[in-house]
């Protein structure tokens, strides 16, 4: 991966082509693969990878470059999928879904220099997209449970139990798509920032992260969420709910590589603690908190913060 970068940071040229030829293959593999599932798979490899270069090349080189690649990126899905599906606005539309964030971000990332400020911009498009969702497409719920049922077959002869949970599932993902969605924009800029240090050989980012914290301000503000959102329980207050869950996520996850970083068997803990969050649902919540109340009980006094030498 490292290497790919370092190609795709030699000139303008190289890094469009590389971008270009990443997000055409996300677009061409899926319907063109014989297996659906690795087809869906290898594209969204190539799609992230994609991102995470763009982030890179802004982070490193500014908008300016970063547009150049992104441009040439959207001539291509649109040419692509013009020809494969006749749908020319593919090209515009994942321009403006996929890599409209990511621009915003790592130029947040870039001109503040700070992961925090960065992570809570991204909470506040998120907060966005929500909005943008209840008001402009408030039947989603109800067209999923439409095609989940029609993919079902006759309801009526299936198990009630699973046809329960299948809805379930479902609802559960229209509330939490938006969460999602920052979950993947930030692990892609925070891999960018981590590439980023990684060719400089600088240890920037590792203490910028594990210094990671979103304020007492916004914590108080998740306090309140949180609480609201199981009072009313409004569909547009749980899914904020779930967004600021996967910000402080992260403010436990850097408080949790914080504390282990000291021990001898720091890599094996750190796939411990990764397997039971990705596993249990619970380990996401008690991280969450976590990230919460270390804003005031602050669990790493004594780690280093991140110095201006180490900032790229």
């Amino acid at each position: 991966m490292l290497a790919l970068a370092r190609f795709s940071l030699k000139g303008p040229y190289q890094a469009a082509a590389v971008v270009g030829l990443l997000a055409v293959l996300a677009v061409f593999i899926p319907p063109m693969a014989p297996n659906t599932v690795l087809g869906l798979l290898a594209g969204s490899v190539c799609m992230l990878l994609s991102c995470v270069l763009v982030g890179l090349i802004i982070l490193t080189q500014g908008s300016v470059s970063g547009l150049k690649a992104i441009g040439v990126s959207i001539l291509g899905i649109t040419l692509v999928a013009w020809v494969l599906i006749s749908a020319p606005e593919l090209g515009l539309w994942t321009g403006l879904v996929q890599w409209l964030p990511i621009i915003l971000l790592t130029q947040t990332l870039r001109s503040s220099k700070s992961l925090a400020l960065t992570m809570l911009a991204g909470l506040a498009l998120g907060a966005v997209g929500i909005a943008v969702q209840y008001l402009a497409w408030s039947d989603l719920e109800a067209e999923m449970i439409s095609q989940v049922i029609q993919r079902m077959g006759q309801v009526e002869q299936m198990d009630e139990a699973l046809v329960e949970r299948n809805l379930q599932l479902v609802r559960v993902f229209v509330l939490a798509v938006v969460a999602m969605a920052y979950l993947v924009f930030m692990l892609i800029v925070l891999v960018a920032r981590w590439m980023q240090a990684s060719l400089a050989e600088s240890q920037g980012f590792s203490q910028e992260f594990r210094a990671l914290s979103l304020g007492k301000p916004a914590a108080l503000g998740a306090l309140v969420l949180m609480v609201v959102s199981f009072w009313i329980e409004q569909p547009w207050l749980i899914s904020l709910a779930f967004l600021v869950v996967v910000a402080f996520m992260f403010q436990g996850i850097a408080v949790v590589h914080s504390k282990l970083a000291p021990r001898k068997q720091v890599r094996l803990l750190l796939v411990l603690f990764y397997t039971l969050l990705l596993v249990f649902p619970q380990v996401v919540a008690l991280t969450a908190i976590t990230g919460v109340i270390d804003n005031w009980l602050v669990f790493r006094k004594n780690s280093a913060k991140p110095s201006d030498e180490n900032e790229l």
